[in-house]
């Protein structure tokens, strides 16, 4: 008896040694991984605040300046303000440069060319009433970092690649795909679609559910179901793949938005009234010499939208009526 429990004592004593020198190897390799990390990243400070506290970012790549202002999380183009941005884009600019730092310090070799022109990549961030700015270069060949200058200093750094690449964003790759309507497909009640024919209009219903219809009284327990319908013939089946696929095709994102944009020299082909319990609007489709658009009522931008989307929106009346 006291052999098995001398054993036992072992065994346990063997599990909890074994236990502790996992702990200890889980810890060295968390740690050497922060190491490798912050390796990579650079361990020379250049740049350093919360990021709650920065106010602006002037972005200039390929000749072009975008300057991105932020309030309450909300970010605006200052050049533009109704250009709709891409919050993660700007997001992840800031998470760069609030802990930006630099993987070597050097000194500029007489005759070396570190790639900085007048077209260089350069970044003024302004944090806590601070302003720095940032020129980016060419590529070390050896290590693949990006050379960097840091106004009002002489060094000169090199720093991760992946600091450089999240700015090098034209203000196209800038745009954040949004609806520009605001539609939400449960919130549409009717839509008069214009599309060469006579205009027609689907209305939203509520109708008692079917398994209710055959009651030989109503109660307050009878369901009732939303169903689509044409205005001009109440009675007719619609086809619900092609109600739904016109509210998706209403309520989907632009591509892309030129915020002062012409269409008179388009030719128009559709207009869909969209009305909701909030009012009414208007979305105008056109065909482009290099694609299709949008513009939306009370909205000055031309909007980029995909063909998938107008032929859906340009479907005629006939189609939307079940087959028999």
């Amino acid at each position: 008896m006291k052999t098995k429990q001398h054993t036992l004592i072992v065994l346990l004593v063997l599990v909890f040694l074994a236990g502790g020198a996992f702990a200890t190897l889980t810890v060295k390799n968390e740690q050497a991984a922060q190491a490798e990390s912050a390796a990579a990243e650079g361990s020379i400070p250049l740049s350093s605040f919360a990021a709650d506290d920065l106010t602006e970012l002037a972005v200039t790549y390929n000749g072009e300046t975008n300057t991105l202002t932020v309030a309450d999380g909300s970010w605006t183009l200052a050049e533009d303000p109704a250009y709709h941005l891409d919050a993660t884009a700007c997001n992840t600019m800031v998470t760069a440069l609030s802990a930006l730092n630099a993987k070597r310090q050097l000194t500029e070799e007489p005759g070396e060319d570190y790639g900085f022109t007048d077209e260089s990549l350069t970044v003024t961030v302004t944090a806590a009433g601070e302003t720095n700015t940032f020129t980016f270069g060419a590529e070390n060949a050896a290590t693949g970092d990006i050379y960097l200058k840091k106004a009002g200093d002489d060094a000169l750094y090199t720093v991760a690649a992946s600091k450089a690449a999240c700015f090098a964003l034209s203000r196209a790759e800038l745009f954040g795909a949004f609806n520009p309507a605001g539609l939400t497909r449960s919130a549409i009640e009717s839509v008069t679609l214009a599309c060469g024919d006579e205009p027609f209009t689907l209305t939203a219903v509520s109708e008692a559910a079917e398994s209710d219809r055959s009651a030989d009284s109503e109660s307050d327990s009878t369901a009732y179901t939303t169903v689509w319908r044409l205005a001009d013939a109440p009675d007719a089946e619609l086809d619900e793949t092609q109600v739904s696929s016109l509210l998706s095709a209403l309520s989907s994102y632009v591509a892309a938005q030129d915020p002062h944009g012409d269409a008179s020299g388009m030719k128009q082909l559709a207009a869909a009234t969209v009305r909701t319990a909030d009012g009414e609007q208007t979305l105008t489709y056109y065909e482009g010499t290099d694609g299709y658009y949008l513009t939306v009522s009370g909205d000055a931008s031309l909007y980029t939208v995909d063909a998938a989307t107008v032929q859906t929106v340009c479907t005629a009346k006939d189609r939307y009526k079940a087959a028999s």
